[in-house]
């Protein structure tokens, strides 16, 4: 280096070497997760989990969704949604690296150095298709206003197109704060009359028009091919569009707008599920239901005390704070704005940024995804912008060892602010590794043997972790399709509604009501979801029972009213024993039946409690006292497992004893039909 130097083309060969191997720490050591639940939903899509392949996507343009489809045509047992965001991630900071190479020489190899590490956290752990959207987008303009060769600016057309494809609000914020970057060549154009109109036009209007030509082309055309109206694609986009403007922004509250819900037909319960994203009930909250809502709803006043909520939040931020460290620098040696030349391109994304975050306070608290997308964007222009003015400052002084000494440096700089990032995280346990996880993948598999529709509602996480999977596993066929969350607006969604047509269901709330199977729901959102089912629907769910356990996670039933219960005498049944378990939270009451294995086999059981004093009737669903080879009780009895006539009740905890206050009878359960058998309680005997 000292006698020869390296050549340009070198100093970026050392570039990909140094991101292979943080790539490679990355994968091995920061234990990589989906950081969103959209994001495991987009990769179960594209990994076919939801019933076959599909180049229509939830949140991503369809021609990338094309493109994914074409991986896995390729690759079937690879989960390319990983590896094709990877790739891309990968190109990115790549092309931006080179860039700054090719224009800063050491100045511009030291920045490279700097924004691997930097993003490596934000883009390939916390694995986000946001965030990937708005580096691809970032690298897209850096490769344009950096450009000194045409394939440079194709390249660059490319990457903004990708960019919107993968997130066009992401596109939207990143193309706000690259801004400046033009605005910088307007006041070079026509302030210090550096050049002409007609190199202005060519050089810095014509790629942006090509670039925005084919992305709003490419939406055009999308909404003429896939979002044709009366397609179910047509109107789930409807239907989120109108989500997004009432959850996005906040349900209005209640007691405000009473007499404006109660005119939609809403009660208290259906505002309190809108709020908590309960929404599964498609026959109640629709898309009319929405826009009713948005159109009495009253702007609310511009929530000021979250700006600071915002500026402590990027005091924390690592991106920001190596962006601020790298504004200082190229502010030093001390001199006014008017003497730096790039201070309009320098300044502008921390401007937009807070413009960013000023529209977003008028919604919601911005979600930690939405900083961090912004943050990579600020990042990557304002180095681009300072580092040339911090090459002709320092590059003199960057030759042999002294080059190594500040790549040193810098690169221990960014190790220190970025700490959390890249080294705590090294000696933490994997996501997928931990004990909730390991439990709901138990449960998951032992669920799923069974390929009756099982529902599975509010996971312990957001992220899809909790499933035990990892990002680069190819989730497994019908993954999900017999599972379900519900609350989560993609239950609309053509690919969902098509799994549930497989099962000659459509809605899922109301396929609920037509299932003796297990549901994993926490007791924060049972309550909810019984009040408003009893509320909306009559002579349905009123309770719920506890029916087994896997790992960390219970397993409930919710449990209706029968309209039509027949009576008989031939059978009768016997309530002998009672105790409480889980620290007292439940009841248990233990019976025996007298019918035959042939006479239950395929039958559910139910226990029937009628208040003689106020003639209040709720109903439980129990157990069969048969266990298969997962250790878990039979909800319908089952003539292969072991032959039994006891049966278990779990109940939440009694107010008083189950005595001669209530007349009780077990309920035997064929399909949609029950029937009262005599029951003896002996239970306090």
């Amino acid at each position: 280096m000292k006698e020869k130097g390296l050549s340009r083309a070198q100093l970026c060969t050392l570039f990909v070497a140094f991101q292979i191997l943080l790539l490679f720490y990355a994968v091995f050591f920061l234990h990589p997760y989906y950081a969103s639940n959209d994001e495991f939903t987009l990769a179960a899509i594209a990994s076919g989990a939801y019933g076959g392949d599909t180049w229509y996507f939830i949140y991503i343009h369809s021609a990338f969704g094309w493109i994914l489809k074409a991986f896995y045509a390729l690759l079937p047992n690879v989960n390319c949604y990983t590896l094709v965001m990877y790739v891309l991630i990968f190109l990115s900071v790549m092309g931006i690296g080179f860039t700054w190479i090719r224009r800063n020489g050491w100045t511009g190899v030291v920045l490279a150095f700097m924004l691997a590490l930097a993003s490596l956290s934000p883009l390939y752990v916390e694995f986000q298709y946001t965030k990937t959207a708005a580096v691809v987008t970032a690298a897209g303009y850096v490769l344009i206003f950096g450009a000194d060769k045409k394939r440079h600016t194709l390249a660059g057309i490319v990457f903004l197109l990708l960019g919107s494809w993968i997130r066009f609000e992401a596109f939207g914020m990143v193309s706000i704060v690259a801004f400046g970057l033009w605005l910088h060549r307007v006041y070079r154009a026509f302030v210090r009359k550096e050049y002409g109109w007609k190199r202005f036009f060519l050089q810095d209007c014509a790629p942006f028009f090509m670039a925005f030509a084919l992305v709003f082309g490419s939406i055009a055309l999308e909404n003429v091919l896939v979002y044709t109206p009366g397609s179910a694609a047509a109107h789930y986009k409807e239907y989120d569009k109108a989500r997004q403007q009432l959850l996005d922004y906040g349900v209005p509250e209640w007691d405000e707008y009473q007499e404006e819900y109660e005119a939609l037909g809403l009660s208290r319960t259906d505002v309190l599920n809108l709020e908590n994203w309960l929404i599964a009930d498609s026959d109640r909250y629709t898309v009319e239901v929405y826009q009713a809502i948005v159109a009495f709803r009253q702007d609310r006043p511009f929530q000021w005390e979250y700006l600071l909520d915002y500026l402590i939040l990027l005091a924390k931020k690592p991106l920001f704070i190596l962006s601020a460290l790298l504004a200082l620098l190229w502010f030093l040696p001390l001199r006014t704005l008017r003497e730096r030349k790039n201070w309009i391109c320098v300044l502008w994304p921390f401007v937009a940024l807070l413009g960013i975050y000023l529209y977003f306070i008028k919604i919601y608290r911005v979600l930690p995804i939405v900083v961090t997308a912004c943050l990579i964007s600020v990042l990557v222009f304002c180095w681009t912008a300072a580092g040339e003015e911090i090459a002709d400052v320092w590059s003199e002084r960057l030759t042999g060892r002294f080059f190594i000494r500040t790549a040193a440096a810098a690169v221990a700089v960014t190790c220190v602010i970025c700490v959390r990032m890249l080294v705590t995280s090294a000696f933490r346990t994997a996501q997928q590794q931990s004990e909730e996880s390991l439990a709901y993948r138990e449960l998951y598999d032992t669920i799923t043997e069974d390929k009756d529709i099982y529902y599975v509602f509010d996971p312990i996480t957001n992220d899809g972790v909790e499933l035990g999977y990892s990002i680069f596993e190819k989730l497994p066929e019908n993954y999900l399709t017999n599972v379900f969350t519900l609350g989560g607006w993609e239950t609309e969604s053509p690919q969902v509604v098509d799994n549930l047509a497989e099962y000659d269901q459509w809605n899922l709330m109301k396929s609920l009501y037509l299932s003796d199977r297990a549901v994993l729901i926490s007791e924060t959102m049972l309550e909810h979801l019984m009040i408003h089912i009893d509320d909306t629907y009559e002579g349905l769910f009123l309770t719920y029972s506890k029916v087994g356990e896997i790992g960390d996670f219970d397993l409930y039933t919710l449990n209706y009213r029968m309209s039509g219960l027949g009576e008989t005498e031939e059978y009768t049944a016997t309530l002998d024993t009672t105790y409480t378990e889980d620290d007292e939270r439940y009841d248990v009451f233990e019976a025996t039946v007298n019918m035959t294995p042939e006479e239950l086999e395929g039958k559910s059981v139910f226990l029937r409690m009628e208040s003689t004093e106020s003639g209040k009737v709720r109903m439980y669903q129990g157990v069969w006292q048969q266990q298969d080879e997962n250790g878990l009780y039979s909800l319908l009895y089952d003539t292969e497992l072991e032959d039994t006539d006891q049966v278990k009740f779990t109940i939440p905890k009694m107010s008083y004893p189950l005595d001669e206050r209530y007349e009780v009878h077990i309920v035997i359960r064929e399909g949609s039909d029950g029937t009262k058998i005599a029951t003896e309680n002996n239970l306090y005997e």
